[in-house]
C-alpha cells in the first residue's frame, strides 16, 4: 500500500477543523437557548469542546516528546514541556488558582477595566511563560536549521494562542458589550490554533527526517 503521509495530515487537520467548526457551532445552539446544558459550551470548563481541546494538547506532548526520542534533539522535548504545561494549566487551572494568591499576597488592585484576578493570572502566566520559553531559547541555539525553523513555526502558533488566550480574553473582560461574541472569538480562536498545532506536530513527527 502506498501510504502518502502529507496527504493523510492533510485529511487529519480538516477533520481536526470540522469537529472545531461543529463545537463552534453548537455553541452558538447554546447560546440561543436551543439548548439547555451548558455543557455544550466552549466557555464552559470541563465542558464537551475544553475535554476535546485537552485531547489535542495530550497528543501534541506525545508527539513532540517521540520527536525529541527520535531525532535526539532537546528542542523538541522544550516545547513539548510547554505544551504539558498547557494542558496542565488548562485542567487544573494554574493560573487561576496562583492568580488569586499573588491577589492576595501583594494586594492588586483593579485597573484599565481589568479585575485584580486578570494581574494575578497574567502575572503568573508570564512568569511560566518566561521559565519554558528561557529553556526552548537556550535549546534552540543547540538545534539543527531544520529544527530552528519548525521552533520558529511553533513560536509563531503559540504567539497565536497567546493572542486568543490573553488579548481576546482581556478585551472580553474589559469591553463591557459583546459579551458572548468575545467569549466565542476567544474560545473558537483558541481551539482552531490548537487543531494546526496537533497537526502540524503530527506531520513533522512522521514525515522522513531527511525532508523534515
Amino acid at each position: 500500500m502506498n501510504f502518502n503521509i502529507e496527504k493523510e495530515a492533510t485529511k487529519f487537520l480538516v477533520l481536526l477543523l470540522l469537529a472545531d467548526c461543529a463545537f463552534i457551532l453548537i455553541h452558538v445552539v447554546y447560546t440561543m437557548h436551543w439548548i439547555s446544558s451548558s455543557l455544550y459550551s466552549i466557555e464552559r470548563d470541563l465542558g464537551y469542546a475544553e475535554i476535546y481541546q485537552y485531547i489535542k494538547e495530550f497528543w501534541i506532548v506525545v508527539l513532540l516528546f517521540i520527536t525529541a526520542l527520535k531525532r535526539s534533539h532537546i528542542i523538541y522535548f522544550s516545547w513539548s514541556l510547554l505544551f504539558m504545561y498547557l494542558l496542565l494549566d488548562d485542567s487544573l487551572q494554574i493560573h487561576e488558582i496562583f492568580g488569586s494568591y499573588l491577589v492576595n499576597y501583594f494586594d492588586f488592585q483593579p485597573m484599565f477595566h481589568l479585575r485584580a484576578q486578570d494581574f494575578g493570572e497574567l502575572s503568573v502566566s508570564m512568569f511560566f511563560g518566561f521559565l519554558l520559553f528561557t529553556f526552548i531559547g537556550a535549546s534552540y541555539f543547540f538545534s539543527s536549521h531544520m529544527a530552528k525553523k519548525i521552533s520558529k513555526h511553533l513560536f509563531i502558533l503559540v504567539m497565536s494562542l497567546a493572542f486568543f488566550g490573553v488579548f481576546v480574553d482581556m478585551l472580553h473582560i474589559a469591553i463591557p458589550w459583546g459579551k458572548s461574541m468575545w467569549g466565542l472569538i476567544e474560545d473558537g480562536g483558541e481551539m482552531l490554533i490548537m487543531s494546526i498545532v496537533v497537526w502540524y506536530v503530527f506531520d513533522m513527527g512522521f514525515a522522513p527526517t531527511s525532508i523534515k
